[in-house]
């Protein structure tokens, strides 16, 4: 809007509808399927850290924060969706020699209980979120500066966590920080310790999920808001 003004338009003609990508509706899953959908993981009932839509260096990082939660006696499991499920060969090189038991999606259900699962499949995110109990959001590491969504784990009320490189998504990882839906993590040594705190921490992982829902709930409407502007002002011409 400002830089509409700066242009020359007319305060009065400008007006800032919100963001239209927080107006989606996700599937929910029932208790029986989340279930089953852990088990073709080789789940558990275990507290799950997600990877969401990860980049080169941030496997390692995760694999790197669950040997650090497994050594402080937390039964937790990590789930990593790589951005691009073409990586799949690279990402296993990395996890084969983390030392951890592992399954990759695309080989269909896990024959037996792993510590990692790797969703190297298209089109599941929204679903597999359903199941993780904290999540960090990919591409947000050094050296990687633009960050992926975190809009839809935010709608699902996870609690988040994302490195200092969300450029494409600032405003909205500012919101959610400042709102205490998200935590900012420097590097791999922040990761794990805020990972840590949060999946051992039940009353934080709960204040955090709902600053999510809550924070997602009043930046709806975009869409409806847009319309209306439409509508009238095809009204008017008409």
């Amino acid at each position: 809007a400002a830089r509409f003004r700066e242009l020359g338009f007319p305060a009065g003609k400008i007006s800032t509808t919100g963001n239209i990508k927080l107006d989606l509706t996700i599937p929910l899953l029932n208790a029986a399927d989340k279930t089953r959908l852990r088990a073709e993981l080789g789940f558990g009932t275990e507290p799950i850290l997600l990877g969401s839509s990860t980049w080169p260096g941030e496997e390692q990082a995760l694999a790197a924060t669950l040997q650090i939660l497994r050594s402080s006696g937390m039964n937790c499991r990590l789930l990593i969706v790589p951005r691009h499920a073409e990586r799949r060969a690279d990402v296993e090189a990395g996890l084969r020699a983390s030392g951890f038991s592992y399954d990759l999606r695309s080989r269909g259900v896990a024959p037996a209980p792993v510590d990692i699962c790797v969703a190297d499949t298209t089109g599941e995110l929204r679903k597999l979120t359903q199941l993780a109990d904290v999540v960090f959001v990919g591409k947000s590491l050094p050296p990687h500066e633009q960050g992926q969504t975190p809009v839809e784990a935010a709608a699902l009320g996870k609690p988040l966590l994302f490195g200092p490189g969300m450029t494409n998504f600032f405003a909205i990882a500012t919101a959610l920080t400042s709102c205490g839906a998200a935590k900012i993590v420097a590097d791999e040594k922040e990761l794990a310790a805020a990972a840590q705190k949060i999946l051992s921490d039940a009353p934080v992982r709960e204040t955090m999920a709902a600053a999510a829902l809550a924070w997602h709930r009043a930046n709806q409407g975009a869409v409806g808001r847009t319309l209306e502007i439409v509508r009238a002002e095809l009204a008017r011409l008409v």
